[in-house]
């Protein structure tokens, strides 16, 4: 994990770098400021998801081209041999269950939310680009999507366009944990 966060920063300050964007520039244009974004190029922060897409936007590039290891073969990803990560302040730990190739257009993750109580308090309502589609596999997960709201248990399944606000919780005390699949292709 820590390879990843590392490779993060080193990527975005070599984007930044080709673009001769200065860090004020880079902020000014991802609504960042200067000092977070060298925190994160010095791997001294973790950004967000949001954080990350606001930054690849304002460098004219996708999320994925921060992570290392573009993998060109199928993948296969043992139960035992998941990578696992969890941005700063969200409430969903993610297992990648996908591969990452040139111009990939899914991402999909087993994702754990854990409840609530135990969430930082920067998860986000977000929209952006894209679909969502994500199966209960335990637990119940809150969807708020636009001004409605939903209860979704085991076995059920929603989809959704991304541009729409959106956040997903946990309000319960268990763990909930789904299968997403998102588009485009973001890590």
């Amino acid at each position: 994990m820590q390879k990843v966060i590392e490779a993060i920063g080193q990527r975005i300050k070599e984007l930044r770098s080709q673009k001769n964007l200065t860090l004020e520039e880079l902020a000014e244009r991802s609504g960042c400021t200067p000092g977070f974004l060298s925190q994160i190029e010095r791997n001294r922060a973790v950004p967000s998801i949001a954080t990350l897409d606001a930054i690849a936007g304002a460098l004219d590039t996708r999320v994925s081209d921060f992570f290392p290891d573009t993998i060109k073969t199928a993948k296969i990803v043992r139960h035992n041999q998941r990578e696992t990560f969890q941005f700063e302040g969200s409430s969903t730990i993610y297992s990648i269950l996908s591969t990452k190739f040139p111009h990939a257009a899914i991402d999909a993750f087993l994702m754990t939310v854990v409840p609530a109580g135990e969430a930082l308090p920067t998860d986000e309502t977000r929209a952006h680009i894209g679909e969502e589609f994500y199966y209960v596999l335990q637990g119940i997960l809150h969807l708020r999507y636009g001004d409605a709201h939903y209860d979704l248990c085991p076995g059920d399944t929603v989809h959704f366009r991304s541009t729409v606000k959106h956040r997903l919780e946990n309000s319960g005390d268990q763990p909930v944990v789904l299968l997403g699949l998102i588009t485009p292709a973001i890590f």
